[in-house]
This record gives structure tokens, C-alpha cells and sequence, in this order.
């Protein structure tokens, strides 16, 4: 039920009833103007993309925090602990009191400016940038409002860099100069392996296959507000990864003398019992190490770059890497590590100009040049 009625003023009153029985009401100069109004309304009702205007006067705040509650379930805790990071210390300083319906591209690209121009990493704009468009999309799911102002907008590129890492005799340098053969191993497993500290610090005597020399990577160790979570892997996905003789023999030796018996036992520890904790081996033992071998003060994530730079020089595959280091795609293995595999391009080249019918010697002798090179 529609209907137009002029007020003393002289303006034109249009009212309407949305689908719950509420009514709503406009004021417009002219009648044409106050028709044209309750014709958008009828149109949307009639495509079923009927938005109650009041609903978009929620402040985001109030929004964002049902929310998260909606979500908190489904994610990890350290994801919601980072989603409440950039909430506080971003998001809801900018637009905590404004309502959902009033906040435009324009206001989300000017802030994302603002905060690239205070030299905020652009890695992180771009979180904060994820997380509000994820705030939105649940509202334009709930139809509180139409859009996504969110959509469309340009957050600063990350720039690529190639991964740095350190060479195989580096990293048995850094595994020698560790304080005890516990950790010592630990940095093997991490430089060859290429496991993430989280990965192996949840390590359990299960997870150790010494039979096929394979780790059962199933689950992370996380430190969130202080309080160590064990969680998923990073990517929610199981791997195996390979032992090398040495590394095998190393971890059967240390199950032996230093895990307990019980299946769930932890395969590292800290000086205390229970887990490593990533903070604590980082500062007082893996710093010092890379200050007494004057070595760049890099984080303990470079023994995953050089486990990765091993495999790659030892012929491994962009798929093979990727499964062994647990990434989403091999595309994303070639973006991180693609510099590393020019080599193959360079043996490529030699070979492109033999003629078409020894094209199956010249597959042969690009395999031939490969084990070559790593052996």
C-alpha cells in the first residue's frame, strides 16, 4: 500500500509499507519527484531486492563483532586473534561509529591511502582491507545494505622479493653451533625438511615414521595472547615429508635417549617440558647462534626458504616442492621460489635448437644435465 499526499508546506509526503508491515515515508520538492521514489521502491519489491533503508543505520562496530561471533567457530585461533588485532587497532578507528549504509568506496580507498602513507606495510593494508570486506559481505548477505563498498577498491601491491636463504653448509654451520643436539636436530628438520616452527614444534613420537622415513605433518603449535594452541597446519592440509639418511638416523637416536615412550609424546621440548615456544627459542637461542657466527639476525622462516632451495637444487619439481612444503598450488610455489628453477630454463635453451627428430634425445639429455647438476 502506496500513497502520495501534499503537506502544508507545499512538499509532497510519499509513504509505503515494506513486506513486514512497517511503514516508511519521504519528502520530496514535487510530486514526479515523490512518484519516481515510491516507482524504485514497487521495482525492488517486485525483483525481490527490497532493502529496508533503515537497516544500514547499524554501526559497524555492533556488526562486525555479531560478526565475528558468527565465524569464531569455524576459524582458528590465531586467525581470530588476528582479525581482532586489525579490528581494534584499525578498523574500528576509522569507522567503529559509523553506520554500515554511510561508509562509500571513496571513504575506504582514502583510508587505505592514509595508512600506506604512515608507512603501515602494504601487507598489512591489505589484511585490513580483507577483513572489512568480509564485514561487508555478510551485511550485503543479511540485506542490510546493497553493495559492498569494499568492491572494486585498489589496496598497495605487495612487492615480490625472492626468498632469501642460506646454503646447505650454512645451515649445518647454524645446526652445529646450536646449544644442545636436541635443537641442533631441530634446525635440520627445519633447513631440510621445510617445515614451519609451528609444524615441528607439534611433532609427536606418532608422527615420526622411521620405517618409510617420512614426518606426518597433521597439526601447528601457536602461541596466541600468550597461551600455546595446537591447531591445523597453516594451509589445513596433511603432508608427508621426507628424512634424508642422516636426519633419520639423527631422530632415531634422539627418540631413543630423549622422547618418552608414550605415542603423543612431543618430539621436541622446551628446557621446561611441553612445547617450544617460537618467541622463546627465537631470542635465546637461535639470535645468539646467528650473532656468534656473524651471521644476518634473519628469522627462523629463512630454514624454510633453504629447505626449499635444497630440494630445488637437488631437482625437485615445482609439484614435488609444493607438496613437501604444504603450499596451496604449485603456482604459488613458482611465485616464492620460481627464481630458484632457472637453471632448468637455462638447460632448456641448449637444447631448443637440436633438430625436431632428436627431439626424445634431447628430453634425455635435459634429464641427464639436471642429475648432473645435483650430483
Amino acid at each position: 500500500m502506496a500513497s502520495i499526499k501534499r503537506r502544508s508546506d507545499g512538499k509532497w509526503r510519499a509513504r509505503y509499507r515494506d513486506p513486514d508491515g512497517k511503514e516508511h515515508a519521504g519528502h520530496f520538492p514535487t510530486r514526479r519527484d515523490a512518484e519516481r521514489w515510491l516507482d524504485l521502491v514497487r521495482g525492488d519489491l517486485v525483483r525481490g531486492e527490497y532493502l529496508d533503508p533503515d537497516a544500514g543505520k547499524v554501526a559497524l562496530e555492533a556488526w562486525a563483532r555479531r560478526w565475528l561471533a558468527t565465524v569464531r567457530p569455524t576459524l582458528k585461533p590465531s586467525t581470530v586473534a588476528s582479525y581482532e588485532s586489525l579490528l581494534r587497532s584499525r578498523i574500528y578507528r576509522r569507522f567503529g561509529t559509523t553506520t554500515l549504509a554511510a561508509i562509500r568506496p571513496s571513504d575506504v580507498q582514502e583510508w587505505l591511502g592514509e595508512m600506506t602513507s604512515a608507512g603501515i606495510s602494504a601487507s598489512r593494508v591489505r589484511k585490513c582491507a580483507v577483513v572489512l570486506k568480509m564485514i561487508m559481505d555478510a551485511a550485503v548477505r543479511d540485506n542490510l545494505i546493497r553493495s559492498n563498498p569494499v568492491t572494486g577498491v585498489e589496496p598497495p601491491r605487495i612487492e615480490r622479493h625472492e626468498a632469501a636463504y642460506f646454503s646447505p653448509d650454512v645451515v649445518d654451520r647454524i645446526a652445529a653451533a646450536m646449544p644442545t643436539d636436541e635443537y641442533a636436530l631441530l634446525v635440520r628438520v627445519l633447513g631440510i625438511g621445510g617445515l614451519r616452527f609451528g609444524e615441528a614444534a607439534a611433532l609427536t613420537r606418532d608422527r615420526v615414521d622411521l620405517v618409510r622415513k617420512r614426518l606426518l605433518v597433521r597439526e601447528s603449535v601457536t602461541e596466541v595472547a600468550g597461551r600455546l594452541v595446537r591447531t591445523s597446519t597453516k594451509t589445513y592440509q596433511h603432508r608427508q615429508v621426507p628424512l634424508s639418511p642422516t636426519v633419520a638416523a639423527a631422530l632415531t637416536a634422539h627418540l631413543d635417549a630423549r622422547v618418552d615412550p608414550q605415542s603423543d609424546a612431543p618430539v621436541f621440548q622446551s628446557p621446561m617440558g611441553g612445547w617450544l615456544r617460537y618467541q622463546a627459542f627465537h631470542g635465546r637461542v637461535w639470535t645468539p647462534v646467528l650473532d656468534d657466527l656473524e651471521l644476518p639476525n634473519v628469522g627462523l622462516h629463512v630454514l624454510r626458504h633453504s629447505a626449499a632451495a635444497r630440494m630445488i637444487q637437488a631437482g625437485a619439481s615445482p609439484k614435488t616442492v609444493q607438496a613437501i612444503l604444504g603450499h596451496r598450488s604449485a603456482a604459488f610455489t613458482l611465485t616464492v621460489y620460481g627464481h630458484l628453477f632457472d637453471t632448468d630454463l637455462d638447460d632448456l635453451a641448449a637444447c631448443l635448437d637440436a633438430p625436431a627428430d632428436h627431439s626424445r634425445t634431447t628430453a634425455v639429455d635435459l634429464d641427464e644435465r639436471r642429475a648432473s647438476r645435483t650430483a
